[in-house]
């Protein structure tokens, strides 16, 4: 199957469209994040958390897979594997670090092969990257994955483990993403008014909320067993929730602006967003400061905060503060790496 061949023009256009989504959709995080801790008492925050869910780490991840059209084993691909370990191995240290003297979350793990947190992303990221080397030899790689991601649910062992179950669950929509361009959505989609997509995305929670879907089957990191439903056909569940995320990911993608905009900009540096929050929220919650929020107002300030802290994350001088360790100078080691690579 092959990428696409499109004029300079609309992958421009393409790709102004996927970094306002990427900004949008690190916004979601933080949000589902910040929201997590309340959502036991507030209807409200827990149908909202829901509904999040069903979009934002589906669309990440295709988001993620288009910004992987250009991954080859070269040198160049060879470098970009590099930071994602690089930022996983760093990362999960100090998480981790963090987490036992600090952050004491519940059912936590110690272990390098299992991410801590958010982290699974990136250890995801570096397989999914690896499977496009296989996936895009086959003739209809999207119906394999989808196959591959209903299969991996009767895995007789943990789905946390390496990340897993996420890795294959959600490797279709990096596979949507690798192929994807702008021109590819439908014409109604493109058209189809907000409103309508709102009352869609409406029915959506109402949907959640009338059927107890257990929050698991959208994290995707558990199997059947684990899940407590290991029957023949679980795997309809599966299919159920892949139209449910895709119902719900359309939707979302009819409110990404098109035209180039400071969320453009801010799209290409969610990296330090998706790696620094997490830092502050968990801080939060350990010091005990969202047991105070009981009030609707003091929950509509948590959403603000959020808001905030993606914003405050953005901008310039917390990446030139950052940069030294979530952009290191590897120049170094990329040199050793071509010389081996050449030789």
């Amino acid at each position: 199957m092959e990428v696409m061949v499109v004029g300079k023009e609309d992958n421009a256009a393409s790709h102004t469209f996927m970094l306002n989504a990427k900004f949008l959709l690190i916004l979601f995080v933080v949000i589902a994040n910040c929201i997590e801790p309340l959502i036991q008492q507030s209807a409200v925050f827990h149908s909202l958390y829901l509904g999040i869910y069903t979009f934002h780490i589906p669309m990440f991840v295709m988001v993620t897979g288009y910004f992987s059209k250009n991954f080859r084993l070269d040198v160049t691909g060879i470098k970009s594997l590099q930071m994602i370990f690089y930022h996983y191995l760093i990362f999960q240290s100090l998480y981790s670090l963090l987490d036992s003297l600090a952050f004491h979350a519940p059912g936590v793990r110690y272990s390098f092969f299992i991410p801590y947190s958010l982290l699974w992303f990136l250890f995801s990221h570096f397989c999914w990257r690896l499977l496009l080397l296989l996936f895009t030899k086959m003739q209809h790689p999207l119906v394999f994955s989808v196959i591959l991601g209903i299969l991996v649910g009767y895995a007789p062992f943990s789905g946390t483990m390496l990340s897993f179950s996420r890795t294959l669950v959600f490797f279709p929509f990096f596979l949507v993403g690798y192929y994807f361009h702008l021109n590819m959505i439908p014409k109604q989609i493109v058209r189809m008014n907000k409103w309508l997509s709102a009352i869609v995305l409406l029915g959506v929670l109402i949907f959640l909320n009338v059927i107890p879907l257990d929050p698991k089957w959208l994290y995707s990191s558990f199997t059947n067993r684990e899940l407590g439903s290991f029957y023949w056909y679980t795997g309809g569940y599966r299919l159920g929730v892949y139209a449910l995320e895709s119902i719900a990911s359309f939707c979302f993608l009819s409110f990404v602006p098109r035209k180039p905009s400071i969320l453009t900009e801010w799209g290409k540096y969610t990296v330090y967003v998706f790696l620094l929050h997490a830092l502050i929220t968990k801080t939060a919650i350990s010091m005990g400061l969202f047991s105070h929020v009981h009030t609707s107002a003091q929950m509509t300030l948590v959403l603000l905060l959020a808001v905030a802290l993606t914003w405050l994350l953005s901008q310039e001088w917390v990446r030139r503060f950052s940069r030294p360790l979530i952009e290191p100078n590897l120049s170094l080691w990329e040199r050793w790496l071509a010389e081996k690579y050449r030789a």
